[in-house]
């Protein structure tokens, strides 16, 4: 800009200078031309003859002043106009003056000298010119200056075309993300520093994968059965002891074992590849099960014995249960070739309040006794008769659950969760059902709203109700559950987007929106849409009972969740389990290095919350920190 101010100045000096030499020569060539004109008039005096002819040239315009004199220096004549300059501004005048000097001429007659005439030309037209000339100069140097700042623009973004993509990838790293960068810079400098970060994005990638791979692995040899891939006896006597001990254990589960009958005879008469074989079909019969009923658990406890762990389900499903699953044993024993279809027997027992584990295992080992004395793959329930709410059927449940949503029967319960601390982080929605006099824990109702398929629109009730909360002023965060059914509906998250847009950022930023992890293998893609359609906004993504199953933990690279929820059967007695506490350091390890928050949930002894706390997790959940409650805690 200085050089280019600079070239302006002086060029419009340099014209300056010129002009001034052409009005000094100009005034001369007029008083010379004048001189050789008037020397007749001068000598004879002929005063009107003068001023004709010299008016005629100064009414031309190109002449400040004219002054003739006779020899004895009397004026004969003399006319000027003052300098006015209407079309340039005062200071650029100011800037550049221009100085219009007397020129004189003698006149002579022969050799007689009979008089002079000065001339000064009139600048007017000059600073015209020189105010026009410098106006030229700058349009011309603007043109070529944007010109050059146009391909100076260019050229640098295609230069510096690598640094938006080292930028973005810098960016993609910092949210868990590994991108490579394709381009090839055209500067070796860009080359190396390209190279560099690609290697660094590759072996960062590599880390990760490998740090989830380690606790994958860890979390299999310690709690996985090889053959068939289902948790092992101790994990699931763990997560067993959990619901048991559970204080807030308000929900009717169920037990079921079943045994295959004779397993070495089995191996005897069929081989060992055929018996492996029914033991894996069995394995998958009880996967399957438990897929349709969330937060289960299935194992295999024994070489010939499977549990599964139903930790809400209404009595009417139960019996269903029983019923299908007796008919795929036969089945299996069909497709398998089996002389006899009789395979295996089923024991089922249901759970209730202030029933402790060893209880649970021999009611249900009592009731698999019962069934192998019933028949051929036949099943037994062991129940203690419950009344109330507890005994309707799908029909009663499904006109109660929906006239619940209309008439606001649901009551929202809260639960906090808190840091290091002991500052509440955020508030956990529970739901309660109050009917017939009675407040129904959600343990009784959700089971049923999920087989029926209804469980969207408690969702959808328990998210409008936390959004006129929030929109009340409130500064407390609020974190709500939801089920596989909204998971699964496909006008979820755009009609969660509408709810969402009626809030300011702030208030997003209080709506904790929560996934169990099984539903979200389960729905995979479902979830990543919802992730994607709410990714400009700002509430926040949990996923619930984490661990509980064996996924790969690679997946959370591809999901930008801010909270994971440790299933509680991990916190509960931690210090008993060295196999635990190791599983615990890997997912906290893994999930930091992503910029996860590790939220322990289930904490119902002190010892528990002192250990966890050494182990550097971000928050705590549990009976012990506070039970849920209608008010906010």
């Amino acid at each position: 800009m200085t050089l280019f101010i600079s070239t302006i100045f002086v060029s419009t000096d340099n014209i300056r200078e010129y002009l001034n030499e052409q009005l000094s020569s100009h005034a001369q060539d007029a008083a010379t031309s004048l001189g050789i004109a008037l020397t007749s008039e001068i000598g004879d005096a002929d005063i009107a003859s003068l001023e004709a002819y010299t008016n005629a040239m100064f009414d031309s315009g190109y002449y400040k002043e004219i002054q003739i004199k006779n020899i004895d220096d009397k004026e004969l004549f003399q006319k000027s106009r003052p300098l006015v300059i209407d079309t340039v501004p005062a200071w650029f005048v100011t800037l550049f003056p221009l100085h219009a000097p007397f020129q004189e001429a003698t006149v002579e007659n022969g050799w007689q000298t009979v008089g002079t005439i000065k001339i000064q030309s009139y600048p007017g037209f000059a600073y015209e010119k020189l105010w026009e000339n410098a106006l030229n100069t700058l349009g011309v140097y603007i043109v070529v200056m944007l010109l050059i700042l146009l391909i100076t623009a260019i050229a640098l973004k295609t230069l510096l075309k690598p640094l938006t993509a080292i930028q973005n990838q810098a960016n993609a790293i910092c949210h868990r993300e590994f991108p490579i960068i394709n381009i090839k810079p055209k500067t070796i400098e860009f080359q190396h520093v390209v190279t560099a970060l690609n290697t660094m994005s590759m072996k960062l990638k590599k880390i990760f994968s490998n740090q989830a791979k380690l606790t994958e692995e860890l979390q299999k040899q310690a709690f996985q059965d090889g053959l068939t891939g289902l948790p092992n006896r101790s994990i699931f006597i763990k997560q067993l002891k959990y619901f048991c001990e559970s204080k807030n254990k308000s929900s009717r589960g169920c037990l079921i074992i079943m045994q295959l009958n004779d397993l070495v005879q089995v191996n005897k008469e069929y081989g060992h590849i055929k018996a492996n074989e029914l033991l894996k079909q069995l394995a998958n019969l009880l996967n399957n099960t438990s897929e349709a009923h969330s937060n289960s658990l299935v194992a295999r406890l024994s070489g010939s014995e499977f549990a599964l762990l139903l930790r809400s389900i209404s009595p009417e499903l139960i019996k269903q249960l029983g019923e299908s699953l007796q008919q795929e044993l036969s089945t299996i024993a069909k497709e398998l070739e089996f002389n006899d279809e009789d395979i295996a027997h089923i024991g089922m027992v249901t759970s209730h309040s202030n029933q402790d584990m060893s209880e649970l295992l021999s009611e249900a080992d009592l009731s698999l006794r019962l069934a192998q004395q019933k028949g051929i793959n036949a099943w037994h329930l062991s129940d203690k008769k419950q009344s109330g709410t507890q005994a309707q059927g799908s029909d009663e449940w499904h006109k109660i659950i929906i006239e619940a949503i209309e008439k606001d029967w649901f009551q929202l319960y809260f639960q906090k969760t808190i840091n290091a601390d002991n500052q509440t982080v955020f508030q956990e929605i529970m739901l309660r059902l109050n009917y017939d006099n009675q407040v129904v824990s959600a343990g009784i109702f959700i089971p049923m709203a999920e087989h029926l398929e209804i469980t969207r629109f408690i969702d959808r009730w328990v998210i409008e109700k936390i959004k006129q909360r929030i929109q009340t002023g409130t500064q407390t965060s609020y974190c709500v559950n939801m089920s596989r059914d909204t998971l699964s509906d496909p006008t979820f998250p755009l009609w969660l987007k509408e709810q969402i847009e009626q809030l300011t950022v702030q208030q997003q930023s209080q709506l904790v929106i929560e996934v169990p992890e099984y539903n979200i293998i389960k729905s995979l893609a479902e979830y990543k849409n919802l992730l994607t359609i709410m990714k400009d906004y700002h509430c926040q993504f949990s996923i619930d009972h984490f661990g509980i199953g064996f996924a790969s933990m690679s997946y959370l690279q591809d999901l930008k969740v801010d909270y994971i929820k440790v299933h509680g059967s991990y916190a509960s007695n931690i210090q008993d389990n060295n196999d635990i506490i190791n599983f615990m350091r890997q997912i906290i390890n893994t999930a930091h290095n992503l910029e996860i928050k590790i939220v322990a949930e289930g904490i119902e002894k002190e010892d528990d919350l002192n250990i966890l706390k050494k182990m550097n997790l971000d928050y705590y959940q549990g009976y012990f920190i506070g039970r849920p409650a209608p008010e906010e805690q």
